[in-house]
């Protein structure tokens, strides 16, 4: 599927690149799961050479360095380093020759689980190639947030206070999925709207769909091939997005999202149905707001900005369709019963696109998005 959208942040990057001839940069490209992170870069950096894309696997480097051998030759190295000391010496020594290298690791986090005396020889290393002016572009990307954020943000970290520039990576926007669902054959305005209540705005999820051919196919196909059974493109999905994050306390945040999903928006109500205090759904909700960015804190129009009257809802579609429908019919799937599931859902969808196309801080009113699907392409 051809890239769509994302024109600041190329800019921002390709800056970055011309940056780097002055002298070495350290940056992040930072957001959730299936975001389009790192087809951001392989985007931005396609046509420059002297690139290494470095996808790290847990444990030592050498795992993560033995997928790129030739790339690293091509670049200059005589050998795989065996461990982070090497790589980084060699790269050392590859700048102060005139060499320009952009270094990309993606997944960072995962090099830090085990040895976490390794960011303090990172600090070394990036302190060192921009005392010495090395024209060296590093740049950190992860998915779980909340690890990124303690490697980069807390004041206890060995590179705290390093990073030069950061992305924040941001849901698409509605033109740009307009765009996207025209180029794939999806014209008919209730078409566009069933598909943006079930998988939102991350284009990872529509280069999925683009590639099983699921465009054009009909509401239960989707349902079927996307979500139910074993072999549900999406059925694990949102275990792969949340757990890393949310670890011993998943089953919590798992109560009060599923909560929200049933149109529970009171506090007290939703710590009710999570089967928690009032009191102590604060110590979850700012993390799902601030953090995840999965929850969206509103307050009634008759309400003033002091009240404590707030309402809260899921304002990621994906995840809301998850819970709405997969999770809370697990019982169902499970014995066997999906075309009873399906029906369900079919009879459901008008009354969850009016829950997903919210007007409102981070969301659109449905003649918005239906009015910049019918604009002319």
């Amino acid at each position: 599927m051809k890239f769509y959208g994302r024109k600041n942040e190329l800019r921002r990057i390709d800056n970055w690149f011309k940056t780097t001839r002055k002298g070495a940069i350290f940056t992040a490209i930072i957001g959730r799961r299936r975001i389009g992170k790192t087809r951001l870069w392989l985007e931005a950096s396609k046509k420059r050479k002297n690139c290494l894309y470095l996808f790290c696997l847990v444990g030592p480097l050498k795992k993560t360095l033995e997928q790129v051998e030739s790339e690293l030759f091509e670049l200059g190295f005589t050998s795989v380093p065996q461990s982070l000391t090497e790589f980084l010496k060699a790269v050392s020594l590859l700048l102060s020759q005139g060499k320009t290298l952009y270094i990309f690791f993606d997944e960072v986090q995962n090099l830090f689980l085990e040895e976490k005396g390794e960011l303090a020889l990172f600090q070394r290393y990036i302190d060192e190639f921009k005392r010495k002016r090395y024209p060296c572009l590093i740049v950190f990307c992860g998915s779980v947030r909340t690890l990124l954020h303690r490697i980069l943000f807390e004041d206890h970290s060995p590179l705290y206070g390093r990073l030069d520039q950061e992305i924040r990576m941001e849901s698409l926007r509605f033109y740009v999925l307009r765009d996207l669902f025209l180029d794939h054959g999806v014209r008919k305005p209730e078409h566009c709207l069933r598909l943006f209540s079930m998988f939102g705005t991350n284009p990872r999820f529509y280069e999925i769909l683009d590639q099983f051919n699921l465009f054009t196919a009909t509401t239960e196909e989707i349902l079927k091939e996307c979500w139910f059974g074993l072999m549900g493109l999406f059925s694990d999905e949102l275990n792969k997005m949340l757990l890393p994050e949310l670890k011993k306390s998943s089953y919590v945040y798992a109560g009060i999202l599923s909560a929200m999903a049933k149109g529970i928006q009171d506090a007290t109500e939703i710590a009710n149905k999570a089967g928690i205090n009032t009191t102590s759904l604060g110590n979850y909700i700012p993390f799902l707001i601030d953090t995840l960015e999965l929850v969206r804190k509103e307050l009634p129009v008759t309400e003033n900005l002091n009240s404590k009257n707030s309402r809260y809802v899921i304002k990621d579609p994906f995840v809301l369709f998850w819970y709405r429908y997969v999770e809370r019919n697990k019982t169902l799937l499970e014995l066997g019963q999906t075309q009873r599931v399906v029906r369900q859902i079919i009879e459901d969808l008008p009354e969850l696109y009016l829950k997903v196309v919210f007007k409102g801080k981070g969301g659109v009113s449905t003649g918005r998005l239906l009015a910049a699907v019918n604009r002319p392409h």
